[in-house]
């Protein structure tokens, strides 16, 4: 049985957050990727502590960036701080991919008018189909329902451990490292914000991993000029929700509080 729930859900998620950025007028932060975002960072409480409106725009990792750049950079203003704590897999991604052309297809029903964003769209709608028997489960209906979206866009009360992360198939690297597309388009992106005196931030994600090949993650982050260390939001065993790259309230609350501090550096070295 094929089920498009998850696929509709998408689609409402982003269009919740979407509607979110553009109805706030005053300068704010905003965390961009996948579901490793929704799931990872309580923008609830960087809100709280810092006192600045924060939007956790977060939703899967298979839209393809330039899919979510789509719906949101228009609504992001001078002043602004974008934190890209983007999962790995997002760098060697199309930027146009497997969720925004279901998307595309199945919601919006605007496949002809968006077929030149995507390649090999055979293979994407036999993905697509997949995951549609797949996501159609009780089990994973069930834990869809059992998170709770805040005024800011993340998820809370997800206080249990649904799947052991050691039965987990692990995240799997690039042996060496290569420029991507979608690499390019991440940095054009952040050079635009730039440009527009958007503060930008790109960090790690939140995962799960026995094993880092930190070789190759040294010169991803060293393309765009970065020196963050890539376990910096590195869960722990207990600390898995339901998949690697998605955290239950004992990581979220753990990392969130690393991402405070890493920002109340940087506000600090800006007051200077």
């Amino acid at each position: 049985m094929f089920n498009f729930d998850s696929i509709r859900n998408m689609a409402e998620l982003l269009a919740k957050k979407k509607a979110m950025l553009a109805a706030c007028s005053v300068k704010k932060i905003v965390l961009l990727g996948g579901s490793s975002v929704l799931y990872g960072f309580n923008t609830d409480e960087i809100q709280r502590q810092l006192g600045k409106p924060t939007f956790n725009i977060g939703v899967n990792v298979g839209l393809g960036f330039q899919y979510l750049l789509d719906n949101v950079e228009d609504s992001l203003k001078p002043g602004d701080h974008v934190v890209l704590p983007l999962e790995f897999n997002q760098y060697t991604n199309p930027a146009y991919y497997v969720f925004g052309f279901g998307i595309d297809t199945f919601v919006h029903r605007k496949y002809w008018q968006n077929q030149a964003k995507y390649h090999q769209k055979w293979k994407l709608f036999f993905i697509l189909l997949k995951h549609a028997r797949s996501s159609g489960t009780p089990e994973k209906r069930l834990r869809r329902k059992a998170a709770k979206l805040t005024e800011t866009g993340c998820y809370l009360g997800l206080d249990t451990q649904v799947r052991d992360p050691q039965v987990l198939r692990g995240i799997s690297f690039p042996k060496t490292f290569q420029v991507t597309p979608t690499m390019q388009v991440i940095a054009d992106f952040i050079a635009r914000c730039r440009e527009n005196h958007i503060q930008v931030t790109l960090l790690p994600p939140a995962f799960y991993a026995k094993e880092i090949n930190y070789v190759y993650l040294e010169k991803l982050y060293a393309y765009f000029s970065e020196t963050v260390p890539p376990d910096l939001f590195r869960l722990d065993d207990s600390e898995v929700y339901d998949s690697l790259y998605h955290a239950n309230q004992n990581g979220q609350t753990r990392i969130t509080q690393k991402l405070i501090a890493l920002l109340n550096n940087s506000k600090n070295r800006e007051e200077l």
